[in-house]
């Protein structure tokens, strides 16, 4: 009888315990090469690191001594004019959870605009023109909850706080980057010989409209582990110049399952479904120069 309380009282306390203890992630990717946020994401080291579990984009998030760089593509069609109508939303949650308390929204849209059809665009528009147009109206973003900062709409041209840009590469991908600086996120000194967690949260909005601000409300999404995601990687040239022609193969964490990224083209149809946002986080510690 005094074994089983015992035994009963260690058990709780070892639940207790791991219960109250911080979460622990993997410390990230430090950023050795430059990165220029023009939506060219031939200078990441590709290919990048993971894949969204629907399998319409990829994605990598790095960090230096002092910003985040963050990049993410898309060849989905489907995605593409989620992201041209509705923005991206890139969130960071200082604490490592899932809080969209502090994000950057590019492209900005206005919440009575954003939704399955502008109000100026034509049913019979060619597509092409069509995203040239939105691609020109794509110049400004939106900030919230950043540390000494105002919460509000940028010119892209402004480069003070942030550096943002998005562009078609020559295979059809959508390449979005930004460069965010660390004081921005977090307001107590980095002390890198014992690194916080962090997490990094990419959503992609839906076409519902007024999905462009957000909700503050902390949302779940899909959690990317640090793994690298991308199954077998790159063939055949991997993506030279944004996302090349030999595209991906393999299925890996990331969600690239079966014809993945194949000459330029990254899984057009798979789960994906408009009417929803596309959400996944990455969790993880700050890198420094020792940890890579």
């Amino acid at each position: 009888m005094y074994k089983s309380v015992y035994l009963s009282s260690l058990l709780f306390t070892i639940i207790l315990f791991s219960n109250c203890s911080p979460k622990q992630y993997e410390i990230g990717k430090y950023q050795n090469d430059p990165i220029i946020a023009d939506g060219d994401a031939s200078d990441w080291g590709l290919p990048l690191r993971f894949g969204s579990e629907e399998g319409s984009l990829q994605y990598s998030i790095t960090n230096d001594k002092e910003n985040f760089y963050i990049s993410v593509a898309t060849n989905n069609q489907q995605t593409q004019m989620s992201i041209l109508r509705a923005g991206l939303k890139i969130c960071f949650d200082p604490k490592g959870n899932k809080s969209t308390d502090i994000a950057l929204i590019y492209p900005y849209k206005d919440p009575m605009e954003a939704g399955p059809r502008g109000r100026n665009e034509n049913r019979n528009s060619d597509p092409n023109l069509m995203k040239q147009k939105m691609m020109l109206d794509a110049d400004i973003f939106s900030t919230i909850g950043f540390v000494n900062m105002e919460n509000r709409i940028y010119d892209l041209k402004d480069t003070s706080h942030f550096k943002v840009g998005m562009n078609y590469d020559k295979y059809n991908n959508l390449v979005f980057e930004a460069i965010v600086p660390i004081k921005n996120v977090i307001a107590s000194p980095i002390n890198f010989k014992k690194t916080p967690s962090i997490s990094v949260g990419i959503i992609v909005n839906n076409f519902g409209g007024g999905g462009a601000r957000p909700n503050g409300s902390g949302e779940d999404g899909n959690y990317r582990s640090g793994s690298e995601g991308m199954g077998g990687g790159m063939r055949g040239g991997g993506m030279s110049g944004g996302m090349g022609g030999g595209g991906m193969r393999g299925g890996g964490r990331g969600g690239m399952g079966g014809g993945g990224m194949r000459g330029g083209g990254m899984n057009r149809g798979g789960n994906y479904n408009a009417s929803k946002q596309i959400i996944n986080w990455y969790q993880f510690k700050l890198a420094s120069e020792k940890s890579n």
